[in-house]
Order: structure tokens, then sequence, then C-alpha cells
């Protein structure tokens, strides 16, 4: 679905780019698809077997009229054995999702790999914040196709914030490609660094 959708966003004609809706339709089911491809369940080595037990004495009914109260703000009072058996599952089962790009765990788990390296490697002794401006690059507007010359640009040539910015809101897909050139193009020059597999 990954390959297809991007195949939908590099065409030349820019609908599915411009679509008020398609990309985050299409993120929102390729995250979802990721989570329940790749989530895990944690449970203390100690407590497996009685969590295992619970699990499959737990009935659907129960786990939705949970779900129903506390979709609705409501302080979750259990009704029945089955209830209390949800509420328990809840509070020992962990649901890990660091291989999912952009969750928590995610975001956590990146942490956690710069604390590493800083204790293997050595604190940074360069740092430096890359802002890639995309509202007042003129490369976001050649790559939307408008018909200049980057290298020749003239005074009147240069974007001007608004239009740009609304340019950048109606089509996301160009500022992507702006931020992925610009990083590609610094890593290189500026870091000396190009993989292999660099397109750009």
């Amino acid at each position: 679905m990954k390959r297809q959708v991007k195949h939908f966003l590099n065409l030349r004609d820019r609908r599915f780019q411009e679509h008020p809706t398609f990309s985050f339709t299409a993120f929102n089911l390729i995250q979802r698809r990721s989570i329940l491809l790749q989530a895990k369940l944690k449970v203390d080595k100690a407590s497996f077997q009685t969590v295992a037990d619970d699990i499959a004495a737990t009935s659907w009914d129960a786990i939705q009229a949970i779900c129903d109260r506390a979709s609705k703000g409501e302080h979750i009072v259990p009704q029945n054995d089955d209830e209390r058996r949800v509420l328990r599952l809840m509070r020992q089962v962990k649901v890990l999702t660091s291989k999912v790009p952009g969750s928590a765990a995610s975001k956590a788990s990146m942490r956690n790999e710069i604390r590493g390296l800083m204790m293997t490697k050595g604190m940074p002794s360069w740092y430096v914040t890359v802002n890639p401006a995309d509202t007042f690059n003129p490369i976001v507007q050649f790559l939307a196709g408008s018909d200049i010359d980057v290298d020749n640009l003239l005074p009147d040539q240069v974007p001007q914030y608004m239009p740009q910015a609304m340019l950048v809101a109606k089509n996301p897909v160009v500022a992507a490609r702006f931020f992925n050139i610009y990083m590609h193009a610094f890593i290189k020059t500026l870091l000396g660094y190009a993989p292999k597999s660099d397109s750009q």
C-alpha cells in the first residue's frame, strides 16, 4: 500500500497531491496497519500464566462495555467478574509500538538510542539546527510546476511569504520533496556523506 500511495503522490497529475484529505486518510490507514502488524503485548514473566488465562476467559461483550464507557469519559466501575478481568488486563498488559513510525514509543526508542550514542561516543562537539524555509525558497515553486529558472532568479521572482505558504498548504507533497532535496544536499555538501542509495 505504501508503494501505491507513493505512486499516486508522484504522478504528474496533481489531483492526489492537492486532495484535501487523501494524504491524511492514506497515512491513517498505513499507520493503523503498521500498528496491527508490529504492536506487541508485554507482561511480567511472573504473571504470564494468569494473564493468559484471563485473556482466554474474557468475553468480547465485557471488553465492548468497558470501551463504550471509557469513550464517554465515565468513571469505570466493574459490574461483574468479566469487567473486573478486563480492567485487570488493562493494568497488567502493556502495548509496545516502538517499531511503528511516529508513535510515542518510537520517539522514546529514538531518544534512548541518542543517549546510548552519547554514552559510547561522547557528547556531540558540533551541533546545528537545520531549518529549510519552504515558505521562502523558489525551489518549492519549481517543484510545484512554475516555469522559473532557479539558477538565474530575478528579484521579482523571489517568493513572497503568503502565496508560498498557501502553495505549501495546498500541496504538502511539494514541501516534503523540497525538504528531502535540501537535507540530502546539506548532508552531502557540509557533512561529506553521500550514501550509494542517494538518488538526489
